[in-house]
């Protein structure tokens, strides 16, 4: 810095999980991130002379994408300097854990664990894995090779409900140089069951399995499928939504199943088909009709709604909608529906029609939707041809499960953290939200948030107003678990929220210590600098200041001023207009 800090702007920065400027470094950072440090310079100094970057590094990185491979906006040299030690260490590490993102309680959920060992041949060590200090597994593990690697499958069981810690570690082994990366801890959302959606059917049809495939797809649902010939009552308290496949029929009308239904406000799917009897499907679809006299079916596509607001597919479900096959729908009058509750409108051939093909409707504390037509099957094949995969044609389905099977929530004061499990390095964040008796929201009365880990230590915040809600920034908290409680006096009544969180540690720095030279040869060479040692700064200063590609900022600067407050040219004037008048004078007197 000394050394190029006369002729060129100086700039220091520091490069961790962000870019940061400042001079000396703490060491502190649990990430880094050099795809992300070089991008947020290349942003911050765009169009400006950026003459040379510098980067000083061990060439390791932990997040982000590998540096060599980003494409930089600025073309200025980047100059790297290596660091670190590059000896191989006798080490064990703990190197991964791959795991779901939830399990349901009472089964088996899967880990992969992933070891590494360098100089430690012939020794001996053994996999620990505890739940809350509980043991819940061991396997014995000799290391077989000089450069060692192994991954461990592992079974275990989700016997307690909530956010679960477990840790892990393999078990140190004599001559170890780095013990930090012998551990990981990780956390499993135990969830009690899974949202319970019965598929009962007229007979078998194709939309049956891709519809049941779709909604198991996402973990949080399970489906049980029957037939109306051998249907046998289910546990009704268990039920979080029924969706009636052609029915009810002539042959099967089930009065007593929707009665139930409705009774105990379970929400209600009809898809409509050729053997749906339309009267019955009018009477319990409550509003949402169809009169058909003909029998017959139209082949109707797919449009979206876009003033439709209970839920929103995702920009590319959006897309592939409209190259959808189409579903057979009954042909006949529709009633008309609020735009509000169509989610798509059918077109045949050309014509946009404003048919409904989804639509949604609530009576009583039920909600009820209807698909007016059959061959979901097809759009899932279509999905399949387009993309490879059936995400669009799966998120579709998904988002009408959730949205029918979600329980309405009527609490007058809710608040939350947008995550149940946070990183070490992540800001903790809050969100709360406050009705009236009218069920508006409001946000006049102050809200505070209480958190507590398990050594009982407190601290208290007080929410922000955001708009007509409450959001929360928490800052940071050391890695743990932790319960909240957000109150709020409202009414002359005191509302409380609870809620459980934790706090992962970051364990990515321990895990490679081992310098990477050729990382940083490489970064420099692509971008059209040299990699140096520290010894060698006298040459790096040479280097850039030799470097023709980084020019010397010249700086013009111009005004305008009037020539009135030139007081030389007043002069100038005054003294010709004496000499014409002394002229003048003078010849007239001859």
């Amino acid at each position: 810095k000394d050394g190029l800090d006369e002729d060129h702007d100086i700039r220091v920065y520091l490069a961790g999980s962000d870019l940061n400027e400042a001079e000396e470094p703490n060491f502190k950072e649990e990430a880094s991130n050099l795809s992300k440090a070089l991008k947020a310079i290349d942003n911050q100094y765009e169009n400006q002379n950026l003459g040379a970057l510098v980067l000083f590094s061990d060439g390791l990185y932990n997040q982000g994408v590998n540096p060599v491979y980003q494409n930089r906006k600025s073309g200025a040299p980047l100059y790297t300097v290596a660091f670190g030690d590059t000896s191989l260490h006798r080490d064990l590490i703990l190197e991964d854990v791959r795991q779901n993102r939830l399990a349901y309680l009472g089964n088996q959920f899967p880990l992969q664990v992933f070891c590494r060992a360098s100089d430690l041949q012939g020794k001996n060590t053994k996999l620990v894995v505890r739940q809350n200090e509980k043991l819940v597994f061991e396997k014995a593990i000799t290391i077989d090779a000089n450069q060692w690697t192994q991954s461990i499958d592992l079974l275990l069981k989700a016997e307690n409900s909530g956010m679960i810690r477990y840790d892990i570690s393999l078990e140190s082994v004599n001559g170890e140089h780095n013990l930090r990366n012998n551990h990981k801890t990780i956390y499993m959302d135990v969830i009690d069951a899974r949202n319970k959606v019965l598929l009962l059917a007229h007979a078998p049809h194709p939309d049956l399995r891709a519809m049941a495939s779709a909604i198991r797809a996402n973990e949080n649902y399970e489906v049980e499928l029957m037939y109306a010939r051998n249907f046998k009552e289910p546990k009704w308290n268990e039920i979080n939504l029924l969706i009636l496949h052609q029915l009810p029929s002539l042959q099967y009308p089930g009065d007593n199943v929707l009665e139930t239904a409705e009774r105990l406000g379970i929400p209600v799917l009809f898809v409509v088909g050729q053997s749906s009897q339309l009267g019955l499907v009018n009477k319990w679809s409550r509003g949402m009709s169809v009169r058909s006299s003909v029998g017959s079916a139209n082949e109707s596509q797919a449009v979206l709604n876009k003033d439709f607001e209970l839920f929103r597919p995702s920009e590319e479900s959006g897309l592939a909608i409209k190259r959808f096959p189409p579903l057979f729908s009954p042909f006949g009058n529709y009633s008309e529906l609020p735009k509000n509750q169509i989610f798509l409108y059918q077109k045949i051939g050309n014509i946009e029609s404003n048919d409904p093909l989804i639509a949604f409707s609530e009576a009583q504390g039920q909600k009820l939707g209807v698909i007016y037509g059959e061959g979901y099957w097809r759009w899932r094949l279509y999905d399949f041809e387009l993309h490879q995969n059936h995400t669009a044609s799966e998120e579709i389905l998904q988002k009408i499960v959730q949205y029918l099977a979600a329980k309405k929530d009527t609490r007058p004061f809710r608040a939350w953290s947008i995550k149940k499990r946070f990183e070490e390095n992540e800001r903790l964040k809050f969100q709360a939200e406050l009705y009236n008796a009218s069920y508006q929201l409001v946000n006049d009365p102050e809200v505070s948030l209480q958190i507590k880990n398990k050594e009982g230590e407190e601290y208290t915040f007080q929410f922000g107003r955001d708009q007509s809600a409450y959001s929360l920034d928490a800052g940071y908290l050391k890695p743990g678990d932790y319960r909240y409680t957000a109150s709020v006096n409202y009414g002359g009544q005191q509302l409380f929220s609870e809620g459980l969180f934790s706090v992962s540690p970051l364990e990515l720095e321990a895990i490679n210590t081992r310098a990477d030279y050729l990382l940083l040869r490489q970064l420099a060479e692509k971008n059209g600098g040299q990699n140096f040692m520290p010894n060698s700064m006298d040459e790096l200063i040479k280097n850039i200041n030799s470097n023709e590609k980084i020019h010397t900022v010249s700086f013009m600067r111009s005004s305008l001023e009037d020539l009135i407050r030139q007081p030389w040219i007043f002069w100038l004037l005054l003294s010709f207009i004496s000499i014409e008048w002394f002229v003048r004078k003078f010849k007239g007197a001859y």
